[in-house]
């Protein structure tokens, strides 16, 4: 049965799913922590303010680089004079020239503030900012900023949700009448099409690796990518995030198995080769960049078909997949506008 939208319709629930699923790693990590002593606290909170009264409030929980894209990139199209950021991130508080950075508490005053932007209240910081927008009557809005699956986390009641394509944004509200939504497009995908073609320079194809999700189980990964790099002469790009207990002996069996792993760092584009991937983001990137890149799983579950269908994802052995379709108005500033509609 193809999928018509997310799992979990509540982020409470959701929460307790991602938590179960991803039970083995934490107890992994805590034990890893405990064994070296390094008690890891996270850096407090910071709100940077602008010189003038804020009318927007950019929430930034993550440091990976779909902040920069989905949020960075739209704190600069917005009005310096009045835009605040929260954030843990040191980098963030630049984000605000000329700003008055100091510790947050949920109960700051911000009077003037009437939109805040974040990707999501299920995330520690934009969670805590949730309920004080909901007291307050401010607009929350989410901005979409990876690719959909089914377990992707739910957006709440009364959220306003920034979409890349209108499949998007029907996925994500489908059965949520209280959560509104617009379409503005992938800044990401936007700015991958305006870099350079990527030249072709090794046919070998890379495997995207995705150990790390919670979508698929482990085992039937690691037997897919097994199989598919050694019948076709491709190497195994490990995600960043496998780096846990769990990855690396997964890693270890697949290189004894005659798994070649590219590591070297670079980019899609300056490798110059194939890409594939079971549903990784890479996969549009590396078609937006002019690479071959395909989609493969033997006997893909119906809600991955249906992922492979709404990104317009080709399967490996037909023709590449195609450059995404990009929007008249530039994600960033369609992103800025929504925030101060």
């Amino acid at each position: 049965m193809v999928s018509e939208g997310l799992a979990f319709n509540d982020l409470d629930s959701w929460r307790r799913w991602s938590a179960r699923r991803s039970a083995a790693r934490t107890v992994l990590s805590t034990l890893r922590r405990q064994v070296r002593r390094r008690p890891q606290t996270p850096p407090d909170a910071v709100l940077t303010l602008p010189a003038e009264d804020p009318q927007v409030l950019v929430v930034i929980d993550g440091g990976s680089a779909s902040w920069r894209l989905a949020l960075g990139r739209v704190v600069a199209r917005l009005d310096p004079r009045r835009t605040a950021v929260l954030s843990r991130l040191p980098e963030a508080a630049d984000l605000v020239p000329d700003g008055h950075a100091s510790p947050w508490t949920p109960g700051d005053r911000l009077p003037g503030v009437d939109a805040v932007l974040s990707l999501g209240a299920f995330n520690d910081l934009a969670g805590r900012v949730r309920p004080w927008c909901r007291e307050r009557d401010v607009r929350f809005v989410v901005a979409q900023h990876g690719l959909l699956t089914p377990w992707a986390p739910p957006s709440v009641d009364g959220d306003h949700y920034l979409a890349w394509s209108q499949a998007d944004a029907d996925f994500q509200t489908a059965g949520r009448p209280a959560v509104t939504c617009e379409v503005v497009g992938s800044q990401m995908l936007w700015e991958a099409a305006r870099m350079p073609a990527a030249d072709l320079l090794d046919d070998r194809p890379v495997m995207l690796g995705q150990l790390h999700g919670i979508e698929l189980p482990r085992a039937s990964e690691q037997l897919l990518y097994t199989d598919f790099c050694t019948r076709f002469d491709a190497d195994y790009r490990p995600h960043p995030n496998e780096a846990d207990a769990i990855s690396r002996a997964q890693h270890a069996v697949m290189r004894r198995a005659g798994v070649r792993f590219e590591t070297s760092g670079a980019s899609l584009p300056e490798l110059g080769r194939p890409v594939v991937s079971i549903f990784s983001t890479g996969t549009l990137e590396a078609a937006q960049r002019g690479l071959p890149a395909w989609v493969h799983h033997p006997d893909p579950p119906a809600w991955v078909r249906d992922f492979w269908s709404r990104y317009g994802l080709s399967p490996f052995g037909s023709a590449p997949t195609a450059a995404a379709a990009l929007p008249d108005v530039e994600p960033a500033i369609a992103t800025a506008r929504a925030v101060m509609s």
